[in-house]
């Protein structure tokens, strides 16, 4: 008997329920011995998802895992009825293992993923088969006639702004949908973002280009190993293109490289992007330990990406300033958030 009473408990021993999950399944489902590994990884998971939820107070972080995991599912042929059984084995050690206040409120959150699973699952969101020429050229690996799309809309006036909210990031979140769907592999999903990669590199003589007066100062970061760092990267342009004296720090620094770069080089807002649960816990500590030294407490900082896209409110939980859910909103935020330092350190 684990007998967890707490979040710290449940953290500690989440690889002991996995295996009394599996153990308990087994019984009744001899079958689940031949995935027995992947059965493990994916129920630890879980689990990890769902502390994450517990530990961030927000029931709704777990709820659009579920809802990822439901459309993954379903694209993948998996047997709805095995997954709710599987459900079930869960909430039957939890009910074991957790100590009877902390269940319900793990039961609480548990329970409501679930709904949200089945919801995905039974109501998956069918795209055009229509993608975009430009989308088309990358899958084809042609990127010189992909980068001649956008050549040929800056010519007829399109701005750069423009081309990153119109065409390219709606083309990541497309290419996203694809790879979850098993319509492109893995290698091609990393083909076409080191290719939009390539293609904002050539943007960039028209991005830098000197402006007569820098506004304000901003430094771009990625929370923790945080791999997909092209929105922030974008994010990071517009703030050039909008006046703004920028660096992006790129993602995997660890936090006291971060406050080192920091102090070594004053900025006005600090920028973090997060795409996925896992990276919340540390996007968490680094505005903490930021917020809590004297050489930076003056800095503001803003967060954004689909994490927080997907859960309202959770930027206040964590500390954060603000919150933008694409690169143009977010220098609409930072312009408020920083002016407002500004005018009352000039007063």
């Amino acid at each position: 008997m684990l007998d967890i009473r707490d979040l710290q408990g449940f953290k500690k021993n989440k690889e002991a329920m996995a295996e009394l999950v599996f153990d308990y399944d087994l019984k009744d489902t001899p079958s689940v011995m031949s995935i027995k590994e992947k059965y493990l990884q994916d129920t630890l998971y879980t689990m990890r998802f769902l502390s994450i939820s517990l530990e961030m107070n927000e029931p709704i972080l777990f709820a659009n895992y579920m809802k990822w995991f439901g459309k993954l599912a379903y694209y993948l042929k998996f047997d709805l009825d095995s997954m709710n059984r599987h459900f079930d084995v869960c909430k039957t050690i939890f009910n074991q293992q957790l100590e009877a206040t902390f269940y319900q409120k793990v039961y609480s959150i548990f329970d409501f993923g679930i709904t949200e699973f089945n919801t995905s699952y039974t109501n998956p969101k069918h795209r055009n088969p229509l993608i975009s020429l430009f989308l088309q050229y990358l899958i084809e690996m042609d990127i010189d006639q992909a980068y001649d799309i956008i050549r040929d809309k800056m010519a007829s006036g399109m701005t750069l702004q423009q081309i990153y909210l119109e065409i390219l990031q709606p083309t990541l979140y497309e290419v996203g949908e694809l790879w979850q769907q098993r319509i492109i592999t893995v290698a091609k999903e990393h083909y076409i973002t080191a290719a939009i990669q390539n293609i904002i590199g050539k943007l960039y003589p028209y991005v830098f280009r000197e402006h007569n007066q820098k506004t304000y100062s901003m430094t771009g970061v990625c929370a923790g190993n945080e791999m997909h760092e092209i929105g922030m990267r974008m994010t990071t342009d517009f703030f050039e293109l909008s006046g703004w004296d920028t660096t992006f720090l790129g993602s995997n620094l660890p936090i006291d490289l971060i406050v080192e770069h920091l102090i070594e080089y004053p900025t006005d807002l600090l920028a973090i992007s997060a795409t996925t649960l896992n990276h919340l816990v540390d996007l968490k500590e680094l505005i903490h330990t930021v917020k809590q030294n004297e050489k930076l407490n003056h800095i503001k900082i803003i967060v954004g990406g689909k994490v927080f896209n997907d859960t309202p409110h959770l930027w206040k939980n964590i500390g954060a300033d603000g919150f933008a859910e694409d690169a143009e909103q977010a220098i609409l935020i930072a312009n408020l958030i920083v002016g407002e330092t500004h005018d009352k350190t000039s007063k």
